[in-house]
């Protein structure tokens, strides 16, 4: 949300994004080490997810992998809509579109995480 606050003031906006798209890169990085450490069969979050879509292909699981997916293309398609945004002034209205579609599967992720693991410590 400060990101988007901070939309009009591209320096800042873009340094706090970047900083956002880093963090999560390293959450996934962090969740797929947890995984490995703290599974016998040392399967990598990666490695369960695949598996879920051949068990169960409309699970909560496969919809949280979805998402999550699709938010990090967004952030990839915001990082190189912003650039030349602020490069040359032009697509604007590809970058806000991008943002709108980004917010949503953002939180979308970001909800998904907690069901996903809250159903994985009730199963246990």
């Amino acid at each position: 949300c400060y990101g988007i606050s901070r939309r009009r003031e591209p320096a800042v906006h873009m340094k706090v994004m970047t900083t956002c798209f880093v963090v999560d890169l390293l959450n996934v990085i962090l969740v797929e080490v947890a995984a490995r450490v703290t599974h016998n069969e040392s399967q990598g979050a990666v490695e369960q997810g695949l598996r879920s879509f051949y068990d169960n292909l409309f699970s909560l699981l496969n919809f949280h992998i979805l998402v999550s997916v699709i938010s990090i293309v967004c952030y990839i398609i915001a990082i190189r809509t912003g650039r030349r945004l602020y490069r040359t002034g032009e697509g604007r209205g590809l970058h806000r579109k991008n943002a709108l579609v980004f917010v949503v599967v953002r939180l979308a992720s970001f909800v998904t995480s907690f069901m996903v693991s809250w159903e994985k410590i009730s199963a246990s």
